[in-house]
């Protein structure tokens, strides 16, 4: 018969530390209220100081939460959430694999600690998308990158038993079909059903990537004025508006706002006014709820979990400096990109998608979030595909 994963893994609830009185008040039986009150304790430690990792005794702390979780189904998804959003890494960067393996387990046991079976009418109520998806998504991760064959497989059952639970599921029921493997799980097929939905778009055939490498010269000069400047002119961007962001090895990613939901970051445009101008003037950005754009530093030897971003929307990464050709890139649903320095990636970012560096040098990209083509609630220029 098939091998279990405990039976792989031993018992986590075996080896685990000694349960300890939790820090933050929780529910016997409402596991949401769990999620949020364990996620604010953490986030606050997370962020102290702006360090955006956990201690060693912050992270004993969570093996604790991780111990009581698989006692106590009422605490699976908070300690899901937590071991995914801040226990992902060591401070020195390390990826600690088991809270990888507990936050796969536990997402997967909230969905009977819930009301979350593939045919609950409370779908939304009860963030059954985050249980199942996260779950498939992180034994997807698992099974690529295990080393161990038949754990490998393990985890690739899992996962591929989830998407069929997921594939059963009514809301689900018009995309279903393309959900072939848990990579091409995504959230814009299902808003917009029976349109277009791919992981990387053709950058010349959307009007938005072909402005932003038209441009590219210009970001350049403005960003490598920042970046010369003898002030540290990017740091103290930084500095005053800090960004909260958890997806990265520690300091990895470093984000400067350029506008989020239609708040410009003024003393930006004071540095980059041509830069501002420009994403001012572009209707799939500007007319649209979930817009964004940030210019991302991304340091050697970063890594970025995988994730799902929000529909509706797409985004786009614009290269602005990539001093070592193909030493970063990303994968978004089963397809791979490499960022290439003026070079504009549109990709729809609500498939799992991962970003890695092996270079030796820092690359500075612009993110952009704009309107999806086939969102006709915003007046945003652009015309849906059919094909």
């Amino acid at each position: 018969g098939a091998v279990s994963l405990l039976v792989l893994l031993g018992s986590p609830a075996a080896t685990a530390p000694q349960p300890l009185s939790l820090p933050f008040q929780y529910s016997t039986d409402f596991d949401l209220y769990n999620q949020g009150e364990a996620v604010t304790y953490f986030e606050e430690k997370f962020y102290h100081e702006n360090r955006k990792s956990l201690t060693e005794d912050e992270l004993r702390e969570v093996d604790s939460l991780k111990d009581r979780a698989f006692k106590e189904p009422v605490l699976a998804l908070a300690a899901a959430q937590v071991l995914y959003m801040f226990a992902w890494f060591r401070p020195s960067g390390q990826i600690i694999r088991e809270n990888v393996v507990a936050a796969a387990q536990l997402f997967e046991s909230s969905i009977s600690a819930s009301r979350c079976s593939a045919q609950s009418p409370e779908w939304n109520e009860w963030a059954c998308d985050i249980r199942w998806m996260h779950s498939a998504l992180l034994y997807n991760w698992l099974a690529e990158t295990e080393r161990d064959a038949p754990l490998s497989q393990v985890f690739m059952s899992k996962a591929y038993e989830l998407l069929a639970g997921l594939r059963s599921v009514p809301r689900y029921a018009g995309v279903s079909d393309r959900w072939v493997t848990p990579l091409h799980v995504n959230f814009n097929s299902v808003k917009f059903p029976g349109r277009p939905t791919r992981p990387i778009w053709d950058t010349n055939k959307v009007a938005i990537g072909r402005f932003l490498e038209e441009n590219h010269h210009i970001f350049k000069a403005e960003l490598e004025s920042i970046l010369n400047d003898h002030r540290g002119l990017f740091q103290e961007l930084q500095r005053h508006d800090p960004s909260r962001e958890h997806l990265a090895t520690p300091g990895g990613w470093e984000t400067v706002r350029v506008v989020r939901y239609h708040h410009w970051y003024d003393l930006f445009c004071e540095m980059a006014p041509q830069t501002c101008a420009l994403v001012r003037s572009r209707p799939e950005i500007n007319n649209c709820k979930y817009m964004n754009v940030n210019y991302v530093k991304l340091n050697p030897g970063t890594h970025l979990k995988p994730h799902f971003g929000n529909g509706p929307r797409l985004s786009a990464h614009l290269s602005i400096i990539a001093p070592e050709p193909l030493r970063a890139g990303m994968s978004v649903g089963s397809e791979q990109v490499m960022w290439m320095e003026g070079k504009a990636i549109i990709f729809d970012d609500t498939y799992p998608h991962c970003v890695s560096h092996w270079g030796e040098q820092p690359r500075y990209v612009m993110l952009v979030w704009f309107c999806h083509p086939c969102d006709e609630t915003n007046d945003h220029g652009q015309t849906c595909p059919e094909v």
